[in-house]
């Protein structure tokens, strides 16, 4: 009953506003329509006399009497034609200069002398005024005129006035119709009212105000709950909505409604996805520092209407990826420790060889290559590789390459995990496979001062990056032309297969090698992918 009563008076409060805000509309629009036409209803009254004197003056009848100096049945009949036509006019008098009434509306105050004073400033030559006085019949707006003779003197006046009871009169009738407009318009904004707020409740669909507060406020704290990073722009990419998840990603001070889609997210597909409508699967991102998924989905207020917007859900995985790395990292470095000692023993079993059949000074060598690489090597490839195959790989080429009196290391900043490999393993097995056997063979078919290999992996998610550095004897500029073609080699028949392997690779997945060599200090292969051509 309490929840009712409350959802009662939202709607009750809503719509005493609406009465409200109705209602001051109307009083304010009606109180100015009010004082402008009142204002406009006395200028009308006053140009309308002060015209009726203007034109009285002028009379060739009333300037041809006052020159008599006796009163004219003309100039009477043309006032009393005058007064009668013209509703303005409630009284009109006719003076000479020393203010005796050659003419009056009421015939028994002709002959009498004008008293009141007002005429002084006009028979002084002053302009034509209208003054607000007292007369036996009530308070009046008096027009004054000058009556001039040919020669330009003064000879009499005139006055024009109206009765302010019938300016008050006009008043009222005004006043009465505006009061009954705004009782009209106050019976509209009525209806007007209960019409919006059943229209509002339309758009709503269905939900009255208090219903749809009560179900965005639970939607916001569902929103806030979600561990899912939550972010809502429009067909501009501005960003409208973000939950508390999505902050947590770009940090408390970073703000992010208003912002473009495009500054927070630069590999977002945004456009792709408003133009096509379909949504963008899970994509590997890397936001502020934050490994995350992300996934766009078009916004649609129905079905089948274009998209209006798009959301963006962001994964947090970095803690998870820790905690794999961790575990993968302990597996990783539990299999490459059986491996090495596995390849120990069979070493062991090499130097027993050498020791039986006499050959001291091959054991003594082979133990020296066999120092290149040690167990701290091992654990640390591990530790960046955390791919199975490639860790498996990279220790064995370390191997194979000290038997050979080589020094193979993976570079100090080198990491690579499963989830970020842009290509298949298999794939990126052949090309790191193919370029480290490359360089071994290469050192170890001559006299080199320097026998060392750096090799260098890197992989995020919008890129992979694999440099492969020797310090061989370089690659001529006759070889480096044909050096990709399949059987071109300077190692003899039957050869020539790695490096076109390896480009195979790279134009399958859109990827770029380059491949920098000085003759007598080495060579360096630089293989890079990208997420846009990869995929």
């Amino acid at each position: 009953m309490s929840e009712k009563n409350g959802q009662n008076a939202l709607e009750r409060k809503l719509y005493r506003s609406f009465l409200l805000l109705s209602a001051l509309v109307i009083l304010l629009s009606l109180g100015l329509s009010l004082y402008l036409d009142l204002t406009r209803q006395r200028n009308q009254v006053d140009a309308s006399i002060s015209g009726s004197a203007a034109y009285v003056s002028e009379l060739p009848s009333v300037i041809a009497m006052l020159k008599a100096g006796y009163p004219s049945p003309n100039a009477t009949r043309s006032m009393d034609a005058l007064c009668d036509s013209i509703a303005d006019i409630s009284s009109a008098v006719i003076c000479d200069k020393s203010g005796l009434r050659f003419y009056h509306t009421d015939r028994q105050k002709t002959g009498e002398s004008y008293v009141d004073g007002e005429e002084r400033p006009i028979l002084e030559g002053a302009e034509p005024y209208i003054t607000t006085g007292y007369s036996t019949m009530g308070m009046q707006r008096r027009a004054f005129h000058a009556v001039r003779g040919e020669d330009g003197a003064i000879i009499g006046f005139v006055m024009v006035s109206v009765f302010s009871g019938v300016l008050t009169a006009r008043l009222r009738n005004i006043l009465v119709l505006h009061l009954a407009i705004m009782a009209v318009m106050l019976l509209v904004s009525f209806f007007l009212t209960h019409a919006i707020l059943r229209f509002l409740r339309r758009t709503l669909m269905g939900f009255r105000p208090e219903e749809l507060l009560s179900r965005y406020l639970r939607q916001d704290e569902v929103l806030g709950a979600v561990a899912e990073g939550l972010v809502a722009s429009d067909a501009a990419g501005k960003v409208l909505f973000a939950n508390p998840a999505a902050q947590a990603i770009f940090g408390e001070n970073t703000p992010l409604v208003g912002r473009s889609v495009g500054e927070l997210f630069p590999d977002s597909r945004q456009e792709e996805v408003l133009r096509t409508g379909k949504a963008e699967e899970r994509r590997s991102w890397i936001v502020d520092g934050h490994s995350v998924l992300a996934g766009q989905i078009p916004i649609r207020e129905r079905e089948n209407d274009a998209p209006q917007g798009v959301l963006t859900i962001l994964y947090d995985r970095t803690e998870m990826l820790h905690m794999s790395d961790e575990l993968f990292g302990a597996r990783s470095m539990i299999d490459a420790l059986r491996s090495y000692n596995h390849e120990f023993s069979n070493k062991l079993h090499v130097i027993l060889g050498y020791l039986e059949t006499g050959k001291t000074q091959e054991a003594i060598r082979f133990i020296v290559n066999s120092n290149l690489i040690s167990g701290q090597l091992i654990c640390q490839t591990a530790e960046a590789l955390r791919v199975s195959e490639l860790c498996a790989l990279m220790i064995g080429k370390m191997l194979h390459a000290a038997e050979r009196g080589i020094l193979l290391t993976l570079g100090e900043n080198s990491v690579c995990i499963e989830q970020d490999l842009l290509i298949p393993v298999e794939d990126m097995v052949t090309v790191m496979g193919n370029l480290l056997e490359n360089a071994i063979e290469e050192l170890s078919s001559g006299e080199h001062p320097v026998r060392e290999i750096e090799f260098e992996l890197y992989c995020r998610p919008d890129c992979n990056l694999l440099v492969c550095s020797d310090t061989g004897g370089g690659i001529s500029p006759q070889v480096r032309q044909h050096m990709f073609e399949k059987g071109v080699s300077t190692k003899g028949a039957y050869r020539g297969t790695g490096l076109n392997a390896v480009q195979t690779v790279v134009r399958r997945y859109g990827g770029k090698i380059d491949v920098e060599t000085e003759p007598g200090e080495g060579t360096s292969f630089t293989v890079t992918f990208t997420r846009e051509e990869a995929e």
